[in-house]
């Protein structure tokens, strides 16, 4: 962080002669919380082409970002802050579109202050003082962990269907409270975010759901859950995941589980660690479904893995993540009773050990979430680990031998991936056969069965 300041401080006496710069925004709020900052926003009333000439020949380093807002990033070596001219944005307030429909620039500092969402994001901080510049009365709801729109709130939410998005993911992050009028009127304009491209939807929503982790100094236990609650309060949750609310009211057997299936999904997502918390959220997608066709949820895995990879669709995840949920919920019931044979497991395992202790993390969290406690070993996560220490193959490159002494003994090519599958598969279940001298002789002995049994069928 020292660096940071001695880069912005000697930003800021270059550009002192023409005007006062300003640290805008998260990181002052978050300096007066005492946490760490992170982007780093700076402003002043000079217009980006002012800005390049001023800085032209020096250190830094301008590049353009959105001229037309008049944005720019300026970096030097390590250090990257982001530029804007003080402005004034107007919207088309019928669509909830995040850009704005015209901007116009200004050497009024309380206009700029005026278009940005939220008080607690409208503080400026002279860079070379250390004065901080408070038009709004942002240092008073920071005291008072509140969060208050920088305008009207029905101004700040027409203008932007994404703050109402904003508003839930500070709220969470931050541990703040917001304002009464502010959120009943966010709750008014929740439908504009149906009118936001889905990857900022995406993005926020996803940030939401690890809020816990963003400032761990703060220690907010399930900031994440209260930000999933908080859209659901604002109806958010119905327009963007309608597959989950489905399950509001639908009852489980009152011996394996303590909430309906929605409040499950829910408490599933508050145990589970981030990375799975997207899945944990969808783990019993499907348990409506199933009822609808079956009379019963005994389906409701396979059944939430099909609706699940439709959301992540929707949703744009990236082709890996995407597959990699659909294949949690697809697998998160397997060996439920505890009585699959140990065999079994070992193939079960091997086949699918590119998430087995993932699989395993989203396991534990569906037991805390159905009874608040886990009360048995989890057999996958042992037999996992157990399986790393004998050495059994985890993939059909761990075997001792490939393709190429398949070759080198004649096989041909039509048979060599069936065969090392086979071996691989095998020798999970008897890990003895991971030497290679024993692998070519099963694969031997696995021609030799095959040839006679095609001299049988010729017969």
């Amino acid at each position: 962080m020292a660096e940071k300041e001695d880069k912005l401080k000697l930003l800021a006496s270059l550009i002192k002669p023409y005007a006062t710069l300003y640290e805008v925004g998260g990181a002052v709020r978050d300096e007066l919380l005492g946490i760490e900052r992170f982007d780093i926003d700076v402003c002043s009333k000079l217009r980006v082409e002012d800005v390049k000439k001023i800085l032209l020949n020096t250190d830094f380093v301008v590049s353009d970002k959105n001229l037309r807002m008049g944005t720019v990033h300026i970096s030097c070596g390590k250090f990257v802050c982001e530029y804007t001219t003080f402005r004034t944005d107007s919207y088309d307030t019928a669509s909830g579109e995040h850009a704005p429909k015209d901007v116009a620039f200004t050497t009024d500092m309380s206009l700029d202050a005026r278009r940005r969402d939220f008080k607690c994001n409208a503080l400026y901080k002279d860079v070379e003082t250390g004065e901080i510049v408070d038009l709004l009365g942002g240092i008073d709801d920071i005291k008072n962990k509140i969060i208050s729109t920088a305008d009207e709130p029905s101004v700040v939410f027409e203008a932007d269907g994404l703050r109402v998005l904003r508003m839930v993911r500070f709220a969470a992050e931050l541990g703040f409270e917001v304002e009464k009028n502010t959120f009943e009127t966010a709750r008014k304009n929740a439908w504009r975010v149906k009118d936001l491209a889905v990857e900022r939807v995406r993005d926020e929503f996803e940030k939401i759901l690890v809020a816990d982790t963003k400032h761990k100094e703060l220690g907010l236990k399930n900031a994440h859950i209260r930000g999933v609650e908080m859209l659901d309060e604002l109806g958010i949750i119905d327009m963007l995941l309608p597959e989950l609310t489905t399950l509001k009211d639908v009852e489980q057997p009152k011996k394996y589980h303590l909430y309906d299936a929605f409040n499950h999904s829910l408490k599933a997502c508050e145990y589970a660690p981030p990375r799975l918390r997207f899945a944990a959220l969808l783990h019993d997608v499907g348990k409506a479904e199933a009822i609808r066709q079956n009379g019963n949820m005994h389906d409701h895995a396979r059944i939430g893995a099909q609706m699940a990879d439709e959301i992540c669709k929707r949703f744009k995840l990236p082709t890996a993540k995407r597959k990699r949920i659909v294949k949690l919920v697809a697998l998160h019931m397997t060996d439920i009773n505890g009585d699959t044979k140990a065999a079994k497991l070992r193939r079960f395992v091997a086949i699918n050990y590119d998430v087995i202790f993932d699989l395993c993390d989203l396991m534990d969290a569906d037991a805390m979430a159905s009874s608040g406690k886990i009360d048995r070993e989890n057999r996958i996560r042992n037999i996992a680990i157990e399986m790393q220490k004998d050495g059994s193959p985890l993939s059909v490159k761990d075997l001792k031998i490939n393709g190429n002494d398949l070759v080198n003994i004649g096989v041909d090519e039509k048979s060599r991936a069936k065969i090392l599958n086979a071996l691989w598969l095998d020798t999970v279940m008897n890990p003895v056969l991971n030497d290679r001298d024993k692998a070519l002789a099963y694969v031997e002995k696995r021609i030799k069965q095959q040839e006679k049994r095609q001299k049988n069928n010729s017969k």
